[in-house]
């Protein structure tokens, strides 16, 4: 059985987020940030506005949600986000940052 470090390694080396100016090592790289400044949500919203790797980003943090089980793998758009209670957003935002501390390491790799 794998801990739950070994499977945001995992997942993280998998994502397929981008390359390029705005893609890849950059954009995880901000994505932290975002989350703690607007919250999950504002910052999902933005990346479905602003695409340009944000989405790709976005798409590696929910694949990842749904592989751990905090998400269902039917409830992937921003609009069953909103619907969360708060509880169950505060786990997903927490596991996100978690997972996002090794995609923007393991970006480039």
């Amino acid at each position: 059985m794998k801990n739950l470090d070994q499977i945001r390694a995992k997942n993280a080396l998998a994502a397929k987020v981008g390359t390029g100016k705005e893609g890849g090592d950059s954009v995880a790289k901000k994505v932290p940030a975002m989350i703690i400044e607007n919250g999950f949500l504002g910052a999902f919203a933005f990346a479905v506005e602003n695409g340009k790797g944000y989405l790709d980003v976005f798409n590696a943090i929910i694949s990842h949600l749904v592989e751990v089980g905090i998400v269902a793998p039917d409830k992937r758009a921003i609009g069953n986000f909103c619907e969360m209670d708060a509880v169950a957003l505060r786990a997903a935002t927490a596991e996100a940052m978690a997972f996002l501390n090794y995609l923007r390491r393991l970006a480039k790799a």
